[in-house]
């Protein structure tokens, strides 16, 4: 029997899904019509998961334009930017008419990211009330919510039950460099009481927002020769091997970048033997480093935003963005250079790491004088990679 990417169960849905995804934030170039192609090469290649939002262009468009076969049979998942209230149902009546469809697998509101918004999505007419009467009407299948947030609110959402579905990043770094998530807490404590709760989990971020893309010559320890696996292979086959996530999302903009994933994916189920074995050459490729498990913010006197300065120096570092950033470092007010070394951020760091030293540290590589970015991040790697 040939190999195939593995097909797991979302939650307590009662809906199956490829364990790899496909992002449309890429489809946003072009018109919708020019991706059905590579959307229907992908469900053909066994990816039945497909992640799109009312925010992206031509997200929903292109499934107008997909055959009824491959229409049919994805698992359709797409977002609101409301709360909740009359707009929120009207995302939804937007979203059936774009798409051509009497109904929508998942339905999500979009990249949650404090514990206010959380709530606003569960008050009285908020965003759960609108989707469970959808639901009853046969206008969704489930329910779900796409998180940029701390722990904390992840988890209460998991807890609560507040959502059939709940969307977060993951990946083998630890790393979400846009938001600062700390995303190893999410491993240890979002995933066992997504499994507890029945709650299914949809992952992105899988190569940091694409900047793995940019940095893989800098992220060997990533690969592994003796099977042949490549730096992305790795990140990719990580997310894929973590038991309890239900689908890994990936933005593919080309048939080149669909083939190399599933190389990765193909025949790929959990395994926390493999899992521990790439997070300990991550750990011995950073000795001592920020873990990102962003303690330590809001809680400078200076106002130095602490976790900021460590996205930035991971860009330089690992990511092969060091024209970025320290552009934006340059215009970071205040930068790093600021701390005073009073130790209060010491004094929160469950790593009992020397911040100030770290800090200092950063200021420094982060203003060595650099070339103009030669490389630039795009806003659809930035979506989903």
């Amino acid at each position: 029997m040939a190999l195939a990417l593995d097909r797991r169960p979302l939650g307590k849905t009662g809906i199956e899904v490829s364990a790899m995804g496909i992002g449309s934030s890429p489809f946003r170039h072009g018109a919708a019509a020019d991706w059905a192609g590579l959307l229907a090469e992908a469900y053909d290649c066994g990816i039945t998961y497909y992640d799109t939002a009312r925010s992206y262009v031509n997200g929903e468009a292109v499934i107008a334009h997909l055959p009824p076969r491959v229409r049919d049979g994805l698992t359709i998942a797409t977002k609101t930017g409301a709360r909740g209230g009359p707009h929120c149902l009207r995302d939804l009546q937007t979203s059936l008419r774009a798409m051509g469809r009497d109904h929508i697998d998942l339905w999500m509101t979009h990249m949650v990211e404090t514990m206010r918004e959380y709530e606003l999505c569960t008050e009285l007419g908020g965003f759960c009330d609108v989707a469970v009467a959808a639901r009853t009407a046969g206008l969704v299948r489930a329910t779900g919510a796409s998180f940029h947030a701390p722990t904390e609110v992840i988890l209460r959402a998991i807890e609560e039950r507040a959502f059939d579905v709940v969307m977060f990043p993951f990946n083998v770094l630890g790393r979400e460099t846009v938001f600062g998530a700390p995303i190893s807490d999410y491993r240890d404590r979002l995933l066992p009481a997504a499994r507890a709760n029945g709650v299914g989990v949809v992952v992105m971020k899988v190569l940091a927002g694409g900047e793995m893309k940019h940095g893989a010559p800098r992220l060997g320890f990533l690969a592994d020769p003796a099977t042949g696996q490549d730096t992305l292979s790795g990140a990719i086959r990580y997310a894929l091997m973590q038991p309890g996530i239900a689908t890994a999302v990936l933005g593919m903009a080309s048939r080149t970048e669909l083939r190399r994933n599933l190389a990765a994916g193909i025949g790929v189920g959990p395994d926390p033997g493999a899992c521990q074995r790439l997070e300990a050459r991550v750990a011995a490729a950073s000795p001592g480093e920020c873990t990102r498990c962003a303690a330590c913010l809001g809680v400078c006197p200076e106002g130095i935003e602490i976790p900021k300065v460590f996205r930035l120096l991971d860009q330089d570092r690992f990511f092969g963005m060091t024209g970025i950033a320290r552009f934006k470092y340059a215009r970071m007010q205040p930068d790093a250079s600021a701390c005073a070394r009073c130790g209060k951020c010491a004094e929160v760091c469950p790593e009992d790491f020397d911040i100030a030293r770290l800090l200092h540290r950063a200021h420094a590589r982060l203003t060595q004088a650099t070339r103009p970015a030669g490389s630039r991040q795009t806003e659809e790697e930035n979506t989903h990679g």
